[in-house]
C-alpha cells in the first residue's frame, strides 16, 4: 500500500535505518519489528517514487537520491524533537533561555520595551541580554555564545544571515551651555572648530562620522575617541567636546547637561540590522522573542516614543523560516 502523506514515522525510520546500515539494528533502535521497519521504508520510497536504498543480504546503503534526501530527513528530524522538547519545558514550568547579542544603544532604548511585551506574551522565555559593539556582537554570534544579534550594518561576515528592519538618524550631542545647543538644527558644517568626540571604530558608528564629513568635504577637530556611551556621555558633560550619535544612543529629551539636534546636509541614518548565524536553526524560544520584537515596533506607542526610528516589522516576519 503506497502511503499518501510521509509522515514523521517515515522520516525516523529512513533516518535510523541510514545511520545504523542496517534494518535488523535499526529495528531494535526503533524497538519495531524488522517487517514493520521494511514496510514503513518501503511506503516512503513508493510515495517519493524512486528507491532509497541499496539492499543486499548483508548490508543496505544509499542510493544517489538517499544521500541527497538523507540531510534534509535528519534536519526535519532534528527540528520535530527540538520544537517538541522546547514545548514540554515551557508546559513544565521550565524556563527556556534565548540569548540576544546587540549594541548597547538597543539595549537601553528597545530592549525594555522589548522585554516587556514578551514577559507578557512569553512568560516562560527567559531573556537574556548581553550588550556589545558591533565586533563584540558578531564574535558571540560566530561562537554560538548569542541566539540572535542586533547591530549596525556589517560585511565580511558570510557565515552570518542578517534583515534590516529599523533606521534611525544621526543627532549632533551638545552641552546644554553649548552656542549650538541654541538651534533647533544643525548641519554637519556647524560642526567644524569644535572639540569632537567620536566613537572608535570598532562600534560601527565611526564609519557614518567619517562618510558624513567627507561627503561634506570638511575636517571634524577629533580630540578623544571612546567605545562606552556612558564614557561619551560624561565627557560632553563636562564640556570636554561635542559628538554625534544616532536616535537610539541620544540622552533623554529631559537630560539636565546634555541637548542633541538633528543633522542635515547630509541626512545620515545608521541601519539597525537583526542577525543569526546561518545553519543554525532558531529555537522556539527565539522566534518567540522575534515575535515580541515584532509586536513592540509596530505598536504606535513605541513608535511616538522613538520618533526619529524608522521601523520596517514587516522585515521580520519570514525569519525564522531563512
Amino acid at each position: 500500500m503506497v502511503a499518501k502523506n510521509a509522515s514523521l514515522r517515515h522520516l525516523r525510520a529512513f533516518v535510523i535505518v541510514a545511520d545504523k546500515g542496517s534494518f535488523v539494528r535499526a529495528a531494535s533502535v526503533l524497538n519495531m519489528s524488522q517487517p514493520a521497519l521494511s514496510q514503513c521504508v518501503r511506503q516512503l520510497e513508493e510515495h517519493i517514487g524512486s528507491p532509497l536504498f541499496y539492499r543486499t543480504t548483508r548490508s543496505v546503503h544509499l542510493t544517489a537520491l538517499g544521500m541527497s534526501f538523507i540531510p534534509h530527513a535528519r534536519g526535519l528530524v532534528h527540528q520535530f524533537e527540538d520544537v517538541m522538547s522546547d514545548m514540554q519545558r515551557m508546559a513544565s514550568g521550565i524556563d527556556t533561555r534565548v540569548t540576544i547579542a546587540c549594541l548597547p544603544s538597543v539595549a537601553s532604548r528597545l530592549m525594555p520595551r522589548v522585554l516587556a511585551v514578551n514577559e507578557h506574551s512569553f512568560p516562560r522565555v527567559h531573556v537574556i541580554i548581553r550588550d556589545s559593539n558591533m565586533k563584540g556582537v558578531t564574535s558571540m554570534l560566530m561562537a554560538d555564545e548569542a541566539d540572535i544579534g542586533i547591530g549596525s550594518s556589517i560585511a565580511d561576515f558570510p557565515e552570518l544571515g542578517s534583515v534590516a528592519f529599523a533606521r534611525d538618524e544621526m543627532h549632533a550631542v551638545l552641552p546644554v551651555t553649548s552656542l549650538l545647543a541654541r538651534k533647533r538644527t544643525l548641519k554637519w558644517a556647524d560642526l567644524v572648530g569644535f572639540p569632537f568626540i567620536a566613537m572608535s571604530r570598532e562600534t560601527g558608528l565611526r564609519e557614518l562620522v567619517d562618510e558624513a564629513a567627507q561627503k561634506q568635504n570638511i575636517s571634524l577637530n577629533i580630540v578623544a575617541e571612546i567605545s562606552n556611551l556612558a564614557t561619551l556621555h560624561g565627557m560632553i558633560e563636562e564640556g570636554v567636546g561635542i559628538s554625534a550619535l544616532p536616535s537610539l544612543a541620544l540622552p533623554r529629551d529631559n537630560h539636565s547637561f546634555l541637548r542633541h539636534r538633528p543633522l542635515s546636509d547630509p541626512k545620515a541614518q545608521r541601519t539597525i540590522r537583526l542577525f543569526w548565524k546561518r545553519g543554525r536553526r532558531l529555537s522556539r524560544s527565539a522566534t518567540s522573542f522575534l515575535s515580541s520584537l515584532q509586536h513592540c515596533i509596530t505598536e504606535d506607542e513605541c513608535v511616538a516614543q522613538l520618533p526619529d526610528v524608522e521601523w520596517n516589522p514587516a522585515a521580520l516576519r519570514n525569519v525564522s523560516m531563512v
